[in-house]
Order: C-alpha cells, then sequence, then structure tokens
C-alpha cells in the first residue's frame, strides 16, 4: 500500500532552534535528556582507541534505546533520535556510521553479529523504519533510505556504495514544486541471503527473493525472484542460481 508523508514535520520559525533540535536530534523534549545526549556525544562520542570503545560500549546503554552485549561502536558515529535504535549482541558500527532517525515515530534495528561499515547512512524519514538482520553485512557509504519501511534479512552481503531508497517524490501537482509535495512511498523487502555487487541501486517497491545475487551497478527496478542473478539498467535476468549452473 502507498503511503504519502510529507517531507519535513519541523517547523522552522514557529518553534525555537532548541525545541527543534531537540525533538529532531535528541528525540525528546525532556531537558535531562538533552544534558544526558550532549554530555555522551560531546566527550565519547569522538573519543579514539580502545578506552573509547569500552566507554561507549557502557555509557551509551543510557541513551541507545536497545544495546545488546558487546556491541562496538567506533568513533565519529553520528545518532538522531538515539532511544529508537536498536543494536543487537555482537554487532559492529564502524566510524562515521549516521543513524539519521527523524522522529519518535522512526526507528533502526540491527540484527546480532552484523557488521555496518564506515560511512554508512541509515535515513528513515519522519515515520519510516529500517530493519537489518542478523550476520549481515553493509559496506562502506552505502544509503539505507527508509521512508515507506526498508527490511533486510539475515546473512546479507550489501557492498560498498549501494543506495537502497524506499520512497519517491511526488510530481502529479504541475503547479507545486516537488520538494513540496511529500513523499509516496511503498517500501522494500531484501530476504535473506542476497548479494548486492558494488554501487546496486534497489527502487522503491521492490522485492529481492531469497539467494539471489545482484551485480554491481545494477539498477533493480521490478521485483526479483529467488536464486536468481541480475545484471544492467535496469536489471534483468542473467540466470538462475541452481545446483548445476553454479
Amino acid at each position: 500500500m502507498t503511503q504519502n508523508f510529507s517531507n519535513n514535520r519541523l517547523q522552522p520559525g514557529k518553534q525555537s532552534a532548541l525545541k527543534n533540535y531537540q525533538q529532531r536530534i535528541v528525540g525528546s523534549e525532556r531537558f535531562f535528556d538533552l544534558l544526558k545526549y550532549e554530555a555522551c556525544t560531546l566527550f565519547l562520542m569522538n573519543l579514539p582507541g580502545a578506552l573509547g570503545l569500552l566507554l561507549r560500549q557502557k555509557i551509551y546503554r543510557a541513551l541507545i534505546g536497545k544495546l545488546g552485549k558487546s556491541v562496538v561502536i567506533s568513533r565519529g558515529v553520528t545518532l538522531r533520535c538515539p532511544q529508537r535504535l536498536s543494536l543487537e549482541e555482537g554487532t559492529l558500527v564502524d566510524e562515521n556510521t549516521v543513524f539519521d532517525i527523524k522522529s519518535t515515530e522512526a526507528s533502526v534495528s540491527v540484527g546480532a553479529e552484523s557488521q555496518i561499515m564506515s560511512g554508512v547512512r541509515f535515513e528513515t524519514g519522519y515515520e519510516g523504519s529500517i530493519t537489518v538482520g542478523s550476520n549481515s553485512f553493509v559496506g562502506a557509504y552505502t544509503i539505507l533510505n527508509g521512508h515507506g519501511g526498508l527490511t533486510i534479512g539475515d546473512n546479507a552481503l550489501i557492498a560498498g556504495h549501494c543506495h537502497i531508497i524506499a520512497g519517491n517524490h511526488g510530481f502529479a501537482d504541475l503547479n507545486t514544486p516537488m520538494i513540496s509535495q511529500g513523499v509516496n512511498c511503498l517500501g522494500i523487502h531484501i530476504e535473506d541471503d542476497v548479494w548486492l555487487g558494488s554501487g546496486v541501486r534497489v527502487l522503491d517497491g521492490v522485492r529481492i527473493g531469497h539467494g539471489s545475487i545482484i551485480s554491481a551497478g545494477a539498477v533493480v527496478t521490478q521485483n526479483v525472484e529467488p536464486y536468481s542473478i541480475m545484471g544492467g539498467v535496469p536489471a534483468k535476468l542473467i540466470r538462475k542460481r541452481t545446483e548445476e549452473n553454479v
């Protein structure tokens, strides 16, 4: 089902910059939560070395909604609305990852033993969600956009510089700038044991079936059947994975 979202839930000029900051970044209007967020990010966000890893592992439990055992959060990781973030046991979050959770109605969840590499961006929109399963890998500088809901299954391989986009701008009204026409969203579902090669683009409304491979640079615009190998712009079937042709 298509969902329609506005582009911006904040109201610049109608409330103070501090209140906007609390809603958009901290995820709470409570003064204590603001102090906690500021202290954690000021003193721990960029603290290097083993000491930084250890302190973030311990103290970020007061900041993040769910933080499993042995989660590693490297330096420079950006947390917005952190109470809406869940990181399961044994997950690694590398340097300069951005969890851009835009409101308390949005969320991000990463399963156990997954690896999120340097520079990955999670972008939820104001009401969207992103779920990454267990034992999955998301390569450097990939962008995961979950405006309409993005689900990535277990044992997934997402190479670097991919862009997965669960949403489209409205454009039906010729008299209104497209940036003001909201976002129409269908959502994206990537099933278990899927491999996306470097630079793959996945567009809104797509389901990629279990065990499929998308070759580097492909643009996926339609559903992909399980155990398919796809390539090209737009992506087309190259062959099916079977016991005989592996």
